[in-house]
């Protein structure tokens, strides 16, 4: 199976992934882009990535997916979508026609990627996670907002009619995650 996670910034999927990984070792776990090309990413005053940065990210993890397609067992942190939500949730850092552009740029690259996903993880914002010191709170509830949209509603029109990929909702409480995403490994 090929799983992603996705959610905005500081919701645990980190601390969620590792603990699957604990329980399902023979998963590969591919690390978002920011982790890879951290250094490499320039971010605006709000927090947001720029608009060329953003595309890095996007690019790395386009590719990432692409990669894997014929792997079994292999575990994203993050899904493509998560950078159109990004973009879509930094209007204000860069500006309406940038967001638009780069939206309407990059969908077709993500609808494809992410349709080499079996299962999309989403983990909703909580009020459990606290955010982290100097976090842009609504910056980050922007984008929780943004990737509801995306992965709920198909709003940009990404994950399509076909039988993959499947999103599902994971429980808000951090405690109760790990056992809806081990059913959903387990088929």
């Amino acid at each position: 199976m090929r799983l992603a996670v996705s959610g905005t910034h500081g919701t645990g999927k980190s601390t969620l992934i590792a603990q699957f990984l604990e329980r399902f070792p023979d998963y590969t776990h591919e690390p978002e882009a920011f982790e890879t090309l951290g250094d490499d990413v320039e971010l605006t005053d709000s927090g947001a990535p720029t608009a060329e940065s953003l595309r890095r990210l996007l690019s790395y993890t386009v590719a990432t997916v692409r990669a894997a397609s014929s792997r079994l067992n292999v575990i994203f942190e993050r899904s493509p979508a998560d950078y159109l939500a990004y973009a879509a949730a930094s209007r204000g850092a860069w500006g309406a026609e940038e967001v638009r552009d780069f939206i309407r740029g990059h969908t077709a690259d993500v609808r494809s990627a992410m349709r080499q996903l079996d299962v999309v993880a989403y983990v909703p914002r909580s009020s459990e996670v606290a955010a982290r010191p100097g976090e842009d709170a609504r910056f980050r509830r922007r984008v929780d907002d943004k990737l509801q949209r995306i992965l709920l509603d198909d709003a940009r029109d990404v994950i399509g009619s076909g039988p993959t990929p499947r999103v599902i909702v994971l429980p808000a409480s951090p405690q109760a995650r790990i056992g809806a995403l081990e059913r959903v490994a387990l088929g």
